[in-house]
């Protein structure tokens, strides 16, 4: 899903719940959940709303999920197991979209909950609660004092596949080839597009399998699976949608009022949109698209391959509109995209300016510039692609970047100066001023140090330890007594000789760099102190199929290249600098700057004109 996805997840699932449908005088509410210290109100106030979003059928259980929408725009996914017979449902909050291992899940959670080792639910649950294991690794639990075990395989980074994708495989058996395609290019259009259907575990499917047939790129904006009846209002949102409705509240609006809407009618099997959004493309790649869909006996990932083959088709391309120069960020040229496909540029430029191609691209030159790479199977089809074009549009990026690469390499610390004498005006502004008013302070600091006692040690009265720094004052302004209305004009005492000042600006500032770079340490996702574990990128690692990679054997420049695919488990190097090279980098020196007395101690003031380069600014 793109950005909508977090990059770091802590737990396999981070809450569970089970739900009561309330009654007549009652809305649905939470009857338990686990861990009990889950307190994110927020969520708690909408999962009976969204998990019972209308009347159920009680005639069997079912699956359904819904997403929920943090302020940051990431996605917790919601997987639900409704049990006609205790008129309840169990619940799984998680960061990570897979459907499939929730579901499986949830069938264990409802399995112990009925069997007479019910007793066991919170240590199973506690055993569950885990780091998510890598793709493709497999999930085991152990319970029930070792008689049971729970297993699954974690999803690898493969196109989803029918049968063993729940979403897709309802999806496809539900709509027929003409729905899927028309559906397809109205969310590439990104139009305002509502699915219905009467029970809520084929809607969600049929929603989550929509948005998955635009990979590798995602739905970037309201992105609703199931649609609760007090939210109805949505549905007259003027913005791009992609809502699922059940029958019963979309039965409650009046289509006169939602206006342009593209409704996929899943249990009619009917699609009805008031756009040529199908007709807008290609003739050949609709009839190839058609074709591939037409087959409904098909397996595996022939389905979703075949939605990933048309879009290789339009956008795939984008790679010979990556722009690589010597000494510059890698971008992408608009003009040249449109360029790559004569025969669909108006198409071209109308994807241009929707969100989930600039997502997609944003995020592609992200990976290019931090040099994480990518390998997935958009990139192996276009490759595919070029061949039979012989367009050597891959052969030609990989040229490109084997040169700019040679640069960086060769030109090493001149390169990132060059870039940093690009940076923000503003940046350079603060420097110079900085050195000015180091040159201003000269005076002053020589002219403080002659009022100051000069003493051989500090006083023992003052506490010099790093915790004073905390309480050196306080926050609070100080006033008369609230006792004495009348203000006190009276004039102050005689102040006493003002004791020797602890003061030394180079360790003052040392402290200062020390504890601004551990706050920028313990913020970094990747920092020993930080618990979450990193998830991996979609594409599979290593594949030798990846034709963007600079080379197929090693070289020189193995170790600096962001198109080949990189393990996340190796260790990244540390960069270790210091912070007086960081300042160096500015032409500052503050390594004779400081209030001390050298004439009291044993050691001689040092010769700033035998450590300081010519022409710098020095603090002494």
């Amino acid at each position: 899903m793109g950005s909508r996805i977090r990059d770091t997840v802590r737990f396999l699932f981070e809450l569970f719940c089970e739900v009561s449908p309330g009654d007549n005088q009652r809305e649905p509410y939470i009857t338990r959940k686990y861990p009990e210290s889950y307190r994110n109100e927020e969520e708690l106030k909408n999962i009976p709303k969204f998990t019972f979003p209308c009347q159920l059928e009680n005639s069997f259980a079912q699956h359904y999920s819904f997403v929920l929408t943090s302020e940051d725009s990431k996605y917790t996914f919601c997987f639900c197991r409704y049990d006609p017979k205790a008129n309840t449902a169990q619940v799984l909050l998680s960061h990570l979209p897979w459907h499939d291992i929730f579901y499986k899940l949830l069938n264990c959670i409802a399995n112990l909950i009925n069997s007479p080792e019910r007793g066991e639910l919170t240590s199973f649950l506690e055993a569950c609660r885990i780091r998510p294991p890598m793709p493709g690794h497999t999930l085991k639990v152990t319970y029930n004092a070792g008689h049971s075990v729970f297993t699954c395989q974690c999803p690898d980074n493969k196109l989803p596949s029918i049968p063993e994708n729940c979403n897709l495989t309802e999806y496809f058996s539900a709509m027929d080839t003409k729905c899927m395609a028309g559906l397809w290019a109205a969310l590439l259009h990104e139009r305002r597009v509502a699915i219905v259907a009467t029970k809520p575990s084929r809607l969600s499917a049929c929603v989550q399998a929509a948005n998955a047939t635009l990979f590798p790129m995602s739905w970037q904006h309201i992105f609703i699976p199931i649609l609760p009846k007090h939210l109805v209002d949505y549905l007259l949102a003027p913005m791009p949608f992609l809502i699922g409705v059940p029958r019963s509240v979309m039965e409650s609006v009046r289509m006169s009022e939602i206006g342009d809407v593209v409704i996929l009618d899943v249990d009619a099997n009917e699609l009805r949109t008031p756009f040529n959004d199908l007709e807008s493309l290609p003739s050949d790649l609709v009839s190839s698209l058609k074709k591939a869909l037409s087959d409904k006996n098909a397996l595996g990932d022939a389905v979703s391959r075949a939605f990933l083959r048309a879009l290789v088709c339009l956008i795939g391309g984008y790679r010979d509109a990556i722009k690589i120069e010597n000494g510059q960020l890698i971008t992408f040229n608009p003009e040249a995209f449109i360029r790559t496909r004569k025969n669909m540029q108006p198409f071209l430029k109308k994807i241009l300016q929707s969100q989930i191609f600039r997502q997609f691209i944003d995020e592609r030159l992200d990976l290019l510039n931090s040099g994480r790479g990518f390998n997935d199977e958009f990139e192996v089809e276009c490759n595919h692609y070029a061949d039979k074009l012989n367009t050597g549009s891959g052969q030609k990026l990989k040229q490109q970047y084997r040169d700019w690469a040679k640069t960086v390499k060769k030109e090493g610390g001149a390169f990132f100066k060059n870039m940093k004498d690009k940076a923000n005006p503003a940046m350079q502004s603060a420097v110079k001023t900085v050195r000015q008013g180091g040159k201003n302070m000269k005076s002053a600091v020589k002219g403080l140090k002659n009022k100051i006692p000069r003493t051989g040690s500090r006083p023992s009265s003052i506490n010099t330890t790093d915790d004073s720094r905390f309480s050196c004052g306080s926050a609070t302004p100080v006033s008369s007594d609230s006792s004495d209305s009348t203000p006190a004009h009276d004039a102050p005492p005689p102040r006493g000789a003002p004791p020797a000042l602890p003061l030394d600006l180079l360790t003052e500032m040392e402290y200062l760099f020390a504890n601004k770079n551990a706050q920028r340490r313990d913020s970094f996702p990747n920092s020993s102190h930080n618990s979450e574990i990193s998830l991996p990128d979609k594409a599979s690692c290593g594949s030798d199929s990846d034709l963007i990679k600079l080379d197929d054997s090693p070289t020189d420049l193995e170790d600096f290249d962001p198109l080949k695919c990189r393990d996340k488990s190796q260790k990244v190097e540390q960069i270790k600098s210091t912070d007086s090279a960081l300042l160096h980098e500015y032409g500052l020196d503050f390594s004779q700057f400081g209030l001390l007395d050298y004439s009291a101690g044993s050691s001689a003031r040092p010769d700033p004109a035998n450590t300081v380069p010519k022409g710098w600014t020095t603090f002494n």
